[in-house]
């Protein structure tokens, strides 16, 4: 299995290749890319009596899949045992937790994936998702917008922030970075930034719209921006 370090292995499941999919990195949040590394990871053609562990990483991504969160945890550690210093699979591990709703043990694998490796991207994102999650809008806000200094054109930060924003009652710099965000861009993040402030406005139509929009244009590319429309029961179509 490659490690973290390796540049070819910042390539998520559903992009096009590992080196392409370096700058996608950025725009995924910790559930949506791992679902995308089962389409890039590479099994070994050889049939060996013991699983390797990029094997056995593949198993537990398929697991992960299909909602077996405890199965994918048990063979993420089994790998950790023999890549102790792999901040990929450390940053598997927090995705997992962070599925399972267990906040303190996913931020503690994200901060040892940066303890690895401060500028991996996934995990630097995720610490950002589990305080959005838990609610901390005003962390998870801080947290975002000092990323995006350091990546100020990122789609999927910019998308972030603007939920942030709102959830922090302040929507006039919300609209304001909507307003600067590329359209239509390389992700649907314009787009559901916009259906973002019309919910905010109580305009489910405008809403409705921007989404179908997203979806049509960015059919392989809306299930991340969903997934963070229903963590906060928001209409999704």
């Amino acid at each position: 299995m490659r490690e973290a370090g390796d540049k070819s292995d910042l390539l998520l499941p559903g992009g096009p290749g590992w080196v392409q999919l370096c700058a996608a990195l950025k725009n995924l949040p910790p559930t949506a890319w791992i679902a995308t590394l089962a389409c890039v990871l590479f099994l070994g053609s050889a049939v060996a009596e013991e699983p390797s562990p990029q094997q056995v990483v593949d198993a537990a991504i398929s697991e992960f899949q299909a909602g077996k969160y405890d199965q994918a945890l048990e063979k993420l550690q089994q790998v950790e045992k023999t890549q102790p210093d792999s901040a990929f699979v450390q940053n598997l591990i927090g995705a997992v937790y962070t599925k399972k709703k267990d906040f303190t043990k996913a931020k503690a694998a994200f901060e040892k994936a940066l303890d690895i490796d401060y500028s991996f991207f996934p995990a630097q994102f995720n610490q950002g998702e589990v305080l959005f999650l838990q609610k901390q809008y005003p962390q998870a806000l801080d947290h975002f917008e000092r990323m995006m200094r350091s990546a100020p054109d990122n789609e999927l930060l910019q998308f972030k922030v603007v939920l942030c924003l709102l959830q922090t009652g302040q929507k006039g710099e919300a609209e304001k970075l909507a307003k600067r965000m590329k359209y239509p861009g390389q992700e649907p993040a314009w787009y559901f930034s916009q259906a973002a402030l019309a919910i905010n406005n109580k305009d489910s139509r405008k809403a409705s719209e921007n989404l179908a929009a997203a979806k049509e244009l960015f059919r392989d590319k809306t299930s991340i921006y969903t997934e963070t429309f229903q963590d906060l029961g928001w209409q999704t179509k």
